[in-house]
């Protein structure tokens, strides 16, 4: 039986991002995994809170975080619980820590595409920031950033499985109902609500002329009032947010409606929901192709329908589950040199 002690799972960010390992602690026994709160354990989970610091400058920020891990015997795991392939903050402390792997919801697919500069390390956010970011990470470094199998399908309580019939008979063209104005926010000093907010107003401006051509809903409603309209609705638009990855892509699947929203070809997580063109139609994140992949939705509306409806639930039941969860973590201790599992 392999001993894990997870670092204040219970505080900020960490809650979150070790809340499967406690929904599912009586099934990771199983599995020959103990998530146990003594101090007599083989591995500890050490969580964003505990070495990250978003409201410091980003070298104060790797200063708190690797004087933390000092304090450290043993064999500890760094998770980055963010919603983007960012490797902000977590990849710096990692490089010069002594952490096995860095465990991330989800990182770009290639590694070559990290040498590229963006704000914040985010590709969708562009460049020209004062926080512009790039990493030449080794093939080593690479292969010891893992997957956490952690990602808003997994997040808190929320049962995603408790699907809405696809309706054939939709009045509403598009949902568009989103916010597209970011309070402002810094990260490390640097004010990251600036990206967001370009994104999201770039699709009102390519919405705007078209609210005469579609039956489009824009305005916030209550949760329920928004999932029947959602539900009602042939297309849900879904820019990204902070990360790729949106809530609004996991109520659309439970609304049985279309996903319309920029592409994922760059993106890579575990499980993967977001597969362009099978589980949603993708767009360019400029959205200068937005009316282009409208008009092809709503002309192929009945196939499109039910296939990536039914595509998208499919990937859904058959990897966001317990027991692909713990098999990952067992086959993740399995590999590691000098661990029984038995």
């Amino acid at each position: 039986m392999i001993k894990v002690k997870i670092q204040n799972p219970d505080v900020d960010r960490n809650r979150p991002t070790f809340y499967p390992f406690i929904r599912y602690r009586n099934l990771l026994r199983d599995y020959s995994i103990d998530i146990t709160e003594s101090d007599d354990f083989d591995y500890l989970f050490v969580g964003m809170h505990d070495f990250i610091n978003k409201k410091i400058p980003l070298r104060d920020s790797i200063n708190y975080g690797l004087e933390n891990l000092s304090k450290i015997s043993g064999d500890y795991f760094l998770f980055d619980g963010s919603d983007s392939t960012s490797l902000m903050g977590a990849y710096e402390v990692f490089k010069e820590s002594n952490a096995v792997y860095l465990f991330k919801n989800q990182k770009l697919k290639n590694k070559e595409d990290y040498k590229v500069p963006y704000a914040f390390n985010k590709f969708f956010f562009g460049d020209g920031s004062d926080i512009d970011l790039s990493y030449n990470i080794t093939d080593d470094e690479w292969s010891r950033i893992k997957f956490s199998h952690i990602n808003l399908g997994f997040w808190m309580d929320n049962d995603y499985s408790r699907h809405m019939p696809v309706s054939k008979n939709k009045d509403v063209d598009l949902c568009a109902i989103f916010s597209g104005l970011h309070a402002e926010n810094r990260c490390h000093g640097i004010r990251d609500d600036l990206p967001y907010t370009k994104h999201r107003k770039g699709l009102w401006d390519k919405l705007e002329p078209l609210k005469e051509k579609y039956k489009m809903i824009t305005k916030k409603l209550p949760f329920n009032e928004y999932i029947n309209n959602l539900h009602n609705s042939k297309i849900s638009l879904s820019p990204y947010g902070q990360g790729e990855f949106c809530f609004r892509d996991l109520e659309s699947m439970v609304a049985g409606t279309l996903i319309l929203k920029p592409s994922h070809e760059m993106v890579d997580t575990l499980p993967n929901l977001m597969i362009d063109d099978e589980t949603f139609i993708a767009c360019k994140h400029d959205w200068s192709d937005l009316e282009e992949k409208i008009e092809y939705i709503l002309s192929n509306f009945e196939i499109l329908n039910k296939d990536i409806n039914y595509k998208i639930r499919e990937v859904f039941k058959n990897n966001f589950n317990g027991d692909k969860f713990c098999k990952y973590y067992y086959n993740m201790f399995a590999n590691l040199s000098g661990v029984e599992t038995e």
